[in-house]
């Protein structure tokens, strides 16, 4: 491709729309996948809230039924004990340490999976008798926190404990107590059932599997103490979560579904580095319980991983597409542009040639009948250039003939057209040119500028010109009358001695000679 197509404005022109426009496609297909990965993700969040607060709900309704469950049982003990008519702390423990009742607790904790004992305790902290054994083995409760209140506070409700280690088997329990009064109201002792952490935390993995793994679902008391989750922990059971998140989430749960997105440093990762994640937490209705689960931005966000993949790497092969064509279509119109443009210019000098310029005059004459104005043309022939070729050389001759054409477009107005048309003839087209003496003195412009020496890497060459001017209507109504008109012309100025001007049809409008020397 050479230097003057590249240089060529409108193919440049043309070129730097047709790579715009590629490129606004290709940010438009980047915007749109943005969009639509952003939309995604948005919409993939909100479907997986509320799959969680669904959960939750559920969850909380699962473990409320549980607990009312294990409620169920330790009130129907009480009921044992109230329809007994213990009057004192003698006839109570009497009542409690009898085998009859081991049978009852026995059977009544083998009623309910999620229990694992059931108790009877006196007013010293002692057990009296428990489901797994009869008699009971030495064991003092005087230290745990249910004993603690129950037997300063005479309340009728259940307290729910925090999770201890049995000190029958050493797992992990929490409990439902009850207190025990006497005729006047005084303490006699506490009626206990022991829910089994690790068995609620099998039933919860039934539901939290289908979570994926890195997800978990807890179970705290009203005061954030955890009583079991899943994944069991054994070194978490029976802390207190001091972070925020739960009340953040409840508050939440007033308003709206009770889901939150964080990446704060959750409960089970104090010292390791906070992993995004959303989670939901949910009072149990009716009893002192919060129920939550949380799931990792790994798996809430993974269709969105899958499909936003998908989407990327079908925006980046329409990008690839696009560029592939948009190089092809360039290089197509870039060739086309460039066949096109050397039919129409010459191959030395880069000007129009005779195709070109003949084309440009017949759209320059049908403009001036169309205006009532006038043009002229200027046929130029060079005449010393087969003196140069023979002396100098064939490269000097194209270099004159390449600095000749430079020094006329110098000469000539943007509007204005020069043309080589033959070895050593050129012709200027002059549109709007008014008057004769105009065209005159744009001739004479070149034929000046071309008497000047021309450097040859050191050697100087002088060539001159013959000039023959033509002018629409006056010398010709088409283009070949104009040219033919042009041409006579310049023969005459040729045959008068040359570096001359003539304008045909008359003897001398402009005949000036100049030493080449």
């Amino acid at each position: 491709m050479t230097i003057s197509f590249e240089a060529d404005s409108n193919v440049r022109r043309n070129s730097r729309l047709i790579l715009g426009a590629s490129i606004v496609l290709a940010i438009i297909f980047v915007i749109n996948a943005v969009i639509s990965g952003y939309l995604l993700r948005r919409n993939t969040m909100e479907d997986r809230a509320d799959q969680l607060a669904t959960l939750t709900l559920i969850l909380a309704e699962h473990t409320s039924q549980i607990i009312f469950s294990a409620n169920t049982v330790l009130k129907s003990i009480d009921d044992v004990v109230v329809v007994a008519k213990i009057d004192n702390e003698k006839s109570y423990r009497e009542f409690a340490s009898n085998k009859k009742q081991f049978e009852l607790l026995e059977e009544k904790t083998k009623s309910n999976p999620i229990l694992d004992v059931t108790t009877f305790v006196g007013d010293d902290g002692k057990v009296l008798n428990f489901s797994r054994s009869y008699p009971a083995p030495e064991i003092n409760l005087a230290d745990r926190d249910y004993f603690i209140y129950l037997k300063d506070h005479n309340s009728p409700d259940t307290f729910y404990s925090v999770p201890v280690r049995n000190k029958g088997n050493g797992k992990w329990m929490f409990y439902l107590a009850r207190r025990v009064n006497g005729k006047h109201n005084e303490f006699l002792g506490l009626i206990l059932v022991g829910v089994s952490v690790e068995v609620f935390s099998t039933l919860y993995e039934r539901i939290g599997e289908n979570l994926g793994n890195g997800s978990s679902i807890t179970l705290y008391r009203g005061d954030k103490t955890l009583l079991t989750r899943w994944p069991f922990a054994d070194d978490l059971i029976g802390k207190v979560n001091t972070n925020t998140l739960i009340e953040q989430s409840l508050a939440e749960g007033e308003n709206s579904n009770g889901v939150i997105f964080t990446d704060s440093t959750g409960f089970t990762r104090q010292n390791t580095a906070p992993v995004p994640r959303v989670i939901s937490y949910r009072r149990v209705t009716d009893f002192p319980f919060i129920v939550g689960a949380v799931v990792p931005e790994t798996l809430y966000l993974s269709k969105w991983y899958k499909n936003g993949s998908g989407g990327l790497v079908a925006s980046a092969l329409s990008i690839l597409v696009l560029f592939i064509g948009t190089y092809f279509l360039l290089t197509t119109y870039r060739r086309n542009a460039e066949n096109e443009y050397h039919a129409h210019h010459d191959v030395l000098t880069k000007l129009p040639n005779r195709t070109l310029f003949s084309d440009r005059l017949s759209n320059a004459i049908a403009a001036c009948k169309r205006n009532q104005e006038a043009l002229a043309i200027l046929f130029i022939d060079l005449d010393n250039l087969k003196t140069i070729n023979d002396i100098h050389g064939h490269t000097a001759g194209d270099l004159v003939l390449t600095e000749v054409s430079a020094r006329m477009r110098q000469c000539l107005r943007d509007s204005d057209t020069v043309a080589r048309i033959g070895g050593d003839e050129f012709v200027v087209l002059l549109p709007g040119v008014g008057t004769e003496e105009t065209a005159v003195m744009l001739a004479e412009k070149i034929r000046t500028a071309l008497i000047l020496p021309i450097d040859l890497g050191g050697s100087a060459i002088t060539t001159s010109a013959s000039i023959g001017v033509a002018l629409y209507p006056a010398h010709g109504l088409n283009d070949a009358d104009l040219m033919n008109s042009a041409d006579v012309a310049m023969y005459e100025a040729k045959s008068s001695g040359r570096n001359a001007i003539k304008v045909y049809g008359k003897d001398l409008v402009a005949n000036i000679f100049r030493d080449i020397s």
